[in-house]
């Protein structure tokens, strides 16, 4: 069988043109900030400009505001993207927002997605990913989760320790990583949970200095528990803006 690896017409109209919008505006405010981005202002006006050339959200669903590109497609876009250190940041598709939508978007439900993904694809808000532990706990295998979440009225409370959480300063939620049966080192139990900013039960302890300082957000050390709380609106995004803006 004929494997067609070719992207197809859409992504030929974006590919060179996106790869001006790299070099033109992107690499300009790279180089202004020596390529360490830390401030909301600068993501959203990147964001802005994305969404005004056209190349925003690549990979996400067009009804969450994206193009819809396959895997064929977004290894063309991405390959542009990654000119910049800031390229994808600009087009919305940087860790771990970009992995989040992608889970969102497979396996979230109805509810789940206008109340996360939905936000997230727009910019309106970012996200991160609570999976590492301090040792013993997990690393990058779940199967050694220390992190516990146990059933109480009214839901889950979740008692543990996250630490390098990419993003989690001013993210809009995280998604945990929890075991919610099970001992450390046994398989099964990994279970994922949304926990939104604004839950009194999170922490962040300190950040934790590394020699890679471009990844938005920072890297943190955060505790728990996290209450169990009743779903409700997310609140509105302090990040929020409205396009178009002056790239900075």
């Amino acid at each position: 069988m004929t494997v067609d690896l070719f992207p197809g017409p859409v992504v030929a109209e974006l590919a060179d043109p996106g790869a001006r919008f790299i070099r033109e505006t992107v690499l300009p405010v790279e180089d202004r900030h020596r390529g360490v981005v830390h401030s909301e202002a600068v993501r959203v006006d990147l964001q802005c400009a994305a969404k005004e050339a056209g190349f925003f959200a690549p990979d996400v669903a067009a009804e969450y505001g994206g193009h819809g590109l396959d895997m064929r497609g977004r290894t063309v876009v991405f390959e542009e993207a990654g000119y910049s250190l800031l390229g994808p940041l600009a087009l919305n598709i940087a860790a771990p927002d970009g992995g989040n939508m992608h889970l969102l978007e497979a396996v979230a439900t109805p509810e789940q997605k206008e109340r996360y993904l939905r936000p997230l694809a727009t910019g309106e808000i970012r996200s991160c990913f609570a999976m590492t532990e301090p040792a013993p706990g997990a690393g990058s295998d779940p199967a050694a989760l220390t992190t516990r979440a146990e059933r109480v009225p009214g839901g889950r409370r979740i008692d543990g320790r996250k630490w390098f959480i990419t993003g989690a300063d001013g993210a809009g939620f995280t998604i945990v990583m929890a075991r919610t049966s099970g001992e450390p080192g046994e398989r099964g139990g990994a279970t994922m949970f949304f926990v939104d900013a604004d839950n009194p039960g999170t922490k962040t302890v300190r950040h934790i200095g590394t020699l890679d300082e471009n990844l938005f957000g920072g890297r943190q050390s955060s505790s728990s528990p996290a209450r169990p709380r009743r779903t409700s609106p997310a609140p509105p995004s302090p990040s929020t803006a409205e396009c178009p803006v002056t790239v900075r």
